[in-house]
């Protein structure tokens, strides 16, 4: 897990956040685990109505990866992110938009047309100060991004490790509810 994440997800992460222009997301369907991780690491999100989000990991027994468990308490706070979590429910794209989670909720497959226009328009702008303002937004809150993905990866091989993991796993290719407490026993 941890080499997997190391060398896929992290990687990606950074990379949305190093650069110096902003980046935007267009969410049309589910956004849920590592998707989840990568739409919050753009610094725009634009979600189609019938989009879902949820973060997913802990309903097969693993902990969040792709700096979810730093950028999702961010955007919302944490006791609706503990909350968001702990429940593995997912929320429509209105619910997200009224968490702070997305920007815009757009029509139903319009959210790429959407996006790609608010960049057009972005791109118009003073982009130098955008990248600058990002680098500072960057260095004010997410200083210690890439140790809390290490972090992540060191969570997830333990996760990974366990019953718990296995019975979630288990579950989700049989089409059932997982029983994590027979797992733990």
């Amino acid at each position: 897990y941890r080499r997997h994440l190391a060398q896929t997800y992290s990687p990606l992460v950074l990379e949305l956040r190093q650069i110096e222009k902003p980046v935007l997301a267009a969410i049309e369907g589910a956004a849920a685990g590592a998707a989840l991780g990568v739409a919050l690491a753009c610094d725009l999100r634009v979600a189609a109505e019938t989009a879902r989000f949820w973060v997913g990991f802990l309903g097969i027994g693993l902990a969040p990866d792709s700096a979810v468990s730093l950028l999702l308490p961010h955007l919302i706070g944490l006791g609706r992110a503990a909350e968001f979590a702990f429940t593995n429910a997912p929320i429509s794209a209105e619910q997200a938009l009224a968490w702070g989670m997305v920007n815009r909720v757009v029509p139903a497959a319009s959210a790429l047309s959407a996006a790609q226009s608010w960049a057009a328009e972005l791109a118009r702008g003073p982009v130098k100060a955008m990248g600058l303002t990002k680098r500072a937004f960057n260095r004010a809150i997410l200083p210690h991004l890439r140790e809390v993905l290490d972090y992540e990866g060191h969570l997830q091989e333990i996760a990974g490790r366990g019953a718990e993991h296995r019975e979630g796993v288990s579950a989700f290719l049989e089409k059932r509810a997982p029983d994590f407490l027979k797992a733990a026993s």
